[in-house]
């Protein structure tokens, strides 16, 4: 159901700073949260290690180690170390590179981005006509893997497929399948890996933060088989609607975060809906068959529709759990604000996010192409 029908029958009004009662249903966001198979603020698949310590729990294979302890000896401390600024961490490795945190509370909202996307897809990991290659033992890599929860499902749905994670943290499980692997690495230097070895290279959630579309898109050219895929999916940044309640002029503090923003991300390098120009920028690169396949993603719980009101929360969660570490560097490193002019700002910003009258989403993009068969 699209996510911009009107409300149900008033049963249980929400919130609203504009004096308007928007019906959301009976159901409470607890149950919302169990509905989709995670109790509220949990890890998502994964969990941390038990309070006062970072070791693995025990009989959890998807426990997190969180002071690293078992990751290979090998790796380096300039790795294995993080960097922290006003009470957030990110990553070492590359410092820099990556705008955004990767803390418990970064990798809480990847694993709420990763269950939302999945309900807005239908339970979809991907778009590309890839499952036979997967299912003969094809490869696969996943760049910007973030906590790896969708390397470890879909290697788990594959078996025999090896399936690769790349990311500038090593914040994945030590526990994963046999046919699962997770490697510490900058995906926009050179690649060690050989020339047209994988059959599908996925990218989600992660183009806003990439400084070089077009050469990252001539390495996944070569590093892909003839024939192979790959498939970008990303939201578009911009919040919109389809009924009124929110217009050009009608005063939107959200709407002006995510202009901030965007404009704070373009000072630091990269382009916050670099999505929109990606089908032509693959078919530069090479690329032919590059199909879209768009979703509306509300922000809320504001839709009659129960799946589209669970994507709305966890969306709406995200965005709130993750306002501070989304704004602390594109708005003070990228735009020059102090702190106390960002959490001023956010104040607003909260206000808009919670408030129910706002029927707003964001468009929901999945953007494969093939590389030449031959």
């Amino acid at each position: 159901m699209d996510p911009t029908e009107p409300p149900g029958e008033p049963t249980s009004p929400s919130v609203s700073s504009r004096g308007t009662s928007i019906a959301v249903g009976s159901t409470p966001e607890e149950e919302l949260y169990a509905a989709a198979g995670h109790p509220k603020h949990a890890r998502l698949s994964v969990v941390a290690g038990e309070a006062g310590g970072s070791g693995i729990s025990a009989g959890n294979p998807f426990a997190f180690d969180g002071d690293m302890s078992n990751y290979p000896p090998s790796m380096t401390s300039s790795i294995r170390a993080h960097v922290y600024e006003g009470g957030l961490r990110y990553h070492a490795f590359r410092d820099g590179r990556y705008a955004f945190p990767n803390d418990d509370v970064e990798q809480n909202r990847d694993d709420m981005k990763h269950t939302m996307t999945l309900m807005l897809c239908r339970g979809r990991h991907f778009y590309s006509p890839v499952e036979e290659k997967l299912q003969n033992g094809g490869a696969c890599l996943d760049l910007g893997t973030g906590t790896g929860i969708w390397v470890i499902e879909v290697g788990d749905v594959y078996p025999t497929a090896s399936v690769t994670g790349l990311d500038l943290s090593p914040i994945q499980p030590n526990y994963v399948p046999e046919n699962v692997h997770f490697f510490v690495d900058d995906f926009e230097e050179e690649w060690v890996d050989d020339e047209d070895k994988f059959d599908f290279i996925h990218v989600r959630h992660t183009i806003h933060s990439i400084r070089d579309r077009p050469t990252l898109l001539r390495r996944i050219f070569n590093h892909l088989k003839p024939g192979g895929y790959v498939e970008f999916q990303e939201l578009h940044y911009f919040p919109q609607c389809d009924d009124g309640s929110v217009t050009p002029e009608i005063p939107y503090a959200f709407r002006d975060f995510m202009n901030f923003l965007d404009e704070g991300l373009r000072a630091l390098g990269s382009e916050l809906n670099a999505i929109l120009v990606l089908p032509d920028e693959m078919r530069a690169a090479g690329f032919e068959s590059v199909k879209t396949v768009s979703h509306k993603c509300p922000i809320g719980v504001w839709p009659r529709d129960k799946r589209m009101r669970l994507c709305g929360l966890f969306l709406r969660t995200a965005i709130m759990d993750g306002l501070r570490g989304l704004s602390k560097r594109p708005f003070g490193t990228g735009l020059g604000w102090t702190q106390l002019q960002i959490e001023i700002f956010l104040v607003e910003v909260r206000k808009a996010v919670m408030d129910g009258s706002f029927h707003t989403y964001f468009p929901f993009h999945a953007v494969y192409g093939r590389k030449p068969p031959g």
